[in-house]
């Protein structure tokens, strides 16, 4: 294959498009003693690719040039193809450069922002009365706390989502709403009481000395020792309405009492089925609506009911008068007693 001089020429004054220079880079490598006539210092000065060698490197190739009149024949033929590799690599060198710079710019994805679940830290809720009347709390299942004064209720932020655990110290009566799948766990002192749905009381005034009392006001309980009480050979105890377990945390001991409901006869009468709704209604008002209603008689000392309200409903086609007036008087530390149409509420 043979070129025109000016072809050549134009590739050493860097002159030549991109077809050029890849055919007459490719000649020169496979005929190096051809470029012999234009390896000149002028032709050296006059050759220009885009983006030369260093300073170092053109000088040393210079210097090769132009002591090239006295080397010998072998000699001259590996010079001229140390040269030709040497042009042919300043020239590729310029392409490559020239390639890499000139390209079209990839396009950069946009970053996509990581979205990365935030989970807020669960940690405890504590709400304690600091009055001196009952404070009744809804939880986020639906459940109803009355606490009572000087008592405090803990629990996780995410009760109701994970799980329905609260920790007790004081006395509060617990109306636990249904969840099958989600069991109402109060833990007070060495004991954890477990419902379904149903409503209880617990007593754990200074849980690590004094007694811990669990009463059933209504529905089924299961009270459980925790580890170190359960090495004292505690076992497991299943609540009926009625009933109360009291636990002696020195003695490591648990006792289930029965109270024996007075009278055994159901003597009040039955008026039409009502629901009578209160919110911090006084106790005061609420017996004298009852014994309005149900033609009877509710006595108790004067000032015994200072400062007691209820909140909360008595639906009669669900529950009888007497136990909804046995709630009440468990709420706030009352004893109720019956005889025939008369009710004796005593502190």
């Amino acid at each position: 294959m043979k070129h025109p001089a000016t072809l050549f020429e134009r590739f050493f004054r860097g002159e030549c498009n991109e077809a050029e220079k890849q055919a007459v880079t490719a000649y020169f490598a496979e005929h190096p003693e051809a470029m012999q006539p234009w390896l000149t210092e002028e032709s050296w000065h006059s050759f220009h690719p885009e983006h030369t060698l260093s300073t170092s490197v053109s000088d040393k190739m210079l210097a090769v040039i132009e002591n090239r009149t006295w080397q010998k024949k072998k000699v001259k033929t590996l010079y001229y193809k140390w040269i030709a590799a040497a042009v042919l690599g300043a020239a590729l060198t310029g392409f490559a450069w020239n390639r890499y710079h000139h390209q079209p710019a990839m396009p950069i994805a946009a970053a996509t922002p990581v979205t990365h679940a935030v989970t807020a830290p669960d940690t405890y809720v504590q709400q304690a009365n600091h009055t001196r009347k009952i404070m009744s709390i809804r939880l986020k299942d639906g459940s109803e706390a009355e606490l009572a004064p000087g008592s405090q209720l803990k629990y996780l932020s995410s009760f109701a989502v994970t799980g329905r655990e609260i920790f007790l110290t004081g006395e509060a009566v617990f109306k636990v709403a249904p969840d099958k799948n989600q069991p109402f766990t109060v833990h007070a002192g060495h004991l954890a009481t477990t419902a379904l749905g149903t409503v209880f009381k617990i007593t754990a005034w200074n849980a690590a000395k004094k007694p811990i009392r669990v009463q059933l006001i209504s529905g089924k309980v299961r009270v459980q020792p925790d580890s170190m009480a359960d090495i004292k050979g505690l076992t497991t105890t299943y609540l009926l309405p009625g009933e109360d377990l009291s636990f002696d945390p020195v003695k490591m001991t648990a006792v289930v009492n029965k109270t024996v409901s007075t009278p055994t006869k159901q003597v009040i009468a039955k008026p039409e089925k009502e629901i009578f709704t209160f919110n911090n209604e006084p106790l005061a008002n609420i017996f004298r609506l009852m014994s309005e209603k149900y033609h009877l008689t509710i006595q108790c000392q004067e000032g015994t009911l200072r400062d007691m309200s209820f909140t909360g409903t008595f639906d009669s086609s669900r529950e009888s008068l007497t136990d909804f007036l046995s709630t009440i008087a468990t709420l706030n530390n009352l004893t109720m007693k019956q005889t025939n149409n008369v009710i004796y509420v005593t502190p």
